[in-house]
């Protein structure tokens, strides 16, 4: 196999920096002229050679001893204490390690389903397990059998490479991020697209593999990986310039950290759990004759709404909400940046318009959002134009109660991976689709890091489960691109024989514990749906 280093050419660096950003070891350097210098740390992927758009990188002769990666298709040249693209393998004394240690689920925590005949855990994680380029004659990097409560098991573990994969994220806040559709991207590259608004939630998807081999396919498998990874990443849209999410923490939005998620939309704040407090409070001699909750899904007015004001006779306050009319009450709101994910900067933004034969001096209106973050306490005059008045207490009573109601803001990152026929073939010599049907009559349990995942029904294997229990590290990428996603399919030997395995490849959890570089691990078991 052919070692390959490369260095810059500095007449032809042109100091646009794309090398620099798109490293995947971070060791080229910028001058002080602000053109790149390769460093001895270069590891042969090629990368800053594949995008450069001047003919700036050329190859080298590798004179000192080196060791050619074989596990995936880059092949990288790694000098002696160095570590490859991907950060998973170590040139030691001329030969290369993975870095991490095969990881042993502790056999005392296997148990197995008396309906499924398989164990709560595979035998051990993919993490640790390493990669290789997929064969139809080629077993899975690492095939393991154990004896669990009587029954035989195999769990087929590896390192997967794959460019079908992505990160979803769900965001918890009402601050407009974009449209359906809308770009996502990390230091100018598109990594990804927003999709759909739920209640108090923006989603979005990073990765896939469209994007994956595009011409930033580097930035988005770097993107994915930092994510799956748990780090922070700062991204931006058409509307927000800095965007920072990071699993399990709350979104940053322009400096601003979101505090707070909706428990419902608008409907909620004026009806449902806070009715009786608003009734309590309404009416003659009291403090409130109207509510408005401005909302980018529905905006409701308490009045007219079907379960509020029409079901016990609220007299209508004449005040007509921004929106369009969607049943009584209800409102579909504009998405926007301003309160409840709307258009609406402030309070008295929220009337579209007032009708003065139905209105009266004196009317007493709160105007709020979802989270109660923001409100305002207006009160008609003689013209029947809203005042601003402090907000009674009261009043503030019920507001810090919807306040009370509303979960802390959080980013949900779930990986999710499409495993194709490469991936199938390490667990069946005979053909792939033995693996699927397998699969589908509940022979097969597929696992990511231990933890339990949702396969899309239909065709194919395309699955997702949530980070949050999984080991730091635990994702990488490869600069072909792809990404690296540890996988397990366990089964029992009986399954595995049946679909056609490779069974002179099996080893015995006690072998490798005794043989190999192993750790014992305890993965829990997520709660995170």
């Amino acid at each position: 196999m052919e070692k390959k280093l490369f260095r810059v050419i500095n007449d032809k660096c042109k100091a646009c920096g794309i090398c620099i950003k798109n490293c995947p070891r971070n060791i080229i350097e910028k001058l002080e002229d602000n053109k790149a210098f390769i460093t001895d740390d270069c590891i042969g992927c090629a990368v800053c050679f594949k995008l450069c758009k001047f003919d700036a990188i050329e190859q080298i002769e590798v004179e000192e001893k080196t060791e050619v990666c074989q596990v995936c298709p880059i092949h990288c040249t790694i000098r002696p204490g160095r570590t490859g693209a991907c950060g998973r393998y170590t040139n030691e004394n001329d030969k290369l390690f993975r870095n991490e240690p095969l990881n042993i689920v502790d056999p005392d925590m296997l148990k197995i389903d008396s309906d499924t005949q398989l164990p709560n855990f595979p035998l051990l994680l993919g993490f640790g397990a390493g990669s290789n380029i997929y064969s139809t004659d080629i077993a899975a990097k690492c095939t393991a059998g154990a004896k669990v409560e009587g029954v035989d098991i195999v769990s087929c573990v590896s390192e997967t490479i794959l460019s079908f994969n992505g990160a979803r994220v769900k965001i918890d806040t009402d601050e407009f991020l974009g449209d359906n559709g809308t770009p996502v991207r990390r230091e100018g590259a598109i990594v990804g697209y927003m999709n759909t608004s739920e209640y108090g939630s923006q989603t979005m998807y990073i990765g896939g593999s469209h994007l994956n081999t595009s011409p930033s396919g580097h930035m988005v498998l770097r993107t994915t990986a930092d994510l799956l990874n748990k780090k922070p990443v700062t991204l931006r849209t058409n509307t927000v310039k800095e965007l920072v999410i990071q699993h399990g923490k709350p979104p940053i939005i322009d400096g601003v950290q979101a505090e707070r998620m909706r428990i419902g939309c608008g409907t909620v704040v004026a009806t449902t759990f806070t009715l009786e407090r608003w009734r309590d409070l309404w009416g003659d001699e009291k403090f409130i004759d109207e509510v408005i909750a401005i909302d980018y899904d529905i905006t409701t007015k308490m009045t007219a709404h079907t379960t509020a004001g029409l079901r016990y006779g609220y007299r209508d306050s004449g005040i007509t909400p921004v929106g369009t009319y969607s049943s009584p009450g209800r409102y579909f709101g504009n998405p926007g940046d301003g309160w409840g994910g709307t258009t609406v900067m402030k309070g008295v933004d929220a009337i579209k318009s007032i009708d003065k034969d139905v209105a009266w001096p004196g009317l007493r209106l709160l105007v709020t959002e979802p989270t109660a973050v923001r409100a305002e306490y207006f009160i008609l005059n003689e013209d029947l134009e809203p005042v601003p008045h402090p907000i009674p207490e009261k009043v503030e009573q019920v507001l810090e109660y919807l306040r009370t109601n509303c979960e802390p803001c959080n980013c949900n990152v779930s990986v999710v991976a499409g495993f194709g026929g490469g991936v199938r073939d390490v667990i069946s010599k005979e053909r792939s689709l033995n693996v699927n049907a397998a699969l589908k009559e509940g022979k097969i349990k597929y696992t990511i890091n231990g933890q339990p995942v949702h396969i899309m029904p239909g065709g194919g294997i395309t699955c997702e489960a949530c980070v949050e229990l999984m080991p730091e590290g635990a994702f990488a990428w490869v600069p072909t691109p792809a990404s690296v996603t540890p996988m397990e399919a366990t089964m029992t030997l009986d399954t595995y024989k049946e679909i056609g395995g490779y069974l002179n490849d099996i080893e015995q959890i006690d072998d490798l514990l005794e043989n190999r570089d192993t750790k014992i691990v305890r993965p829990s078991k997520s709660k995170v749906i």
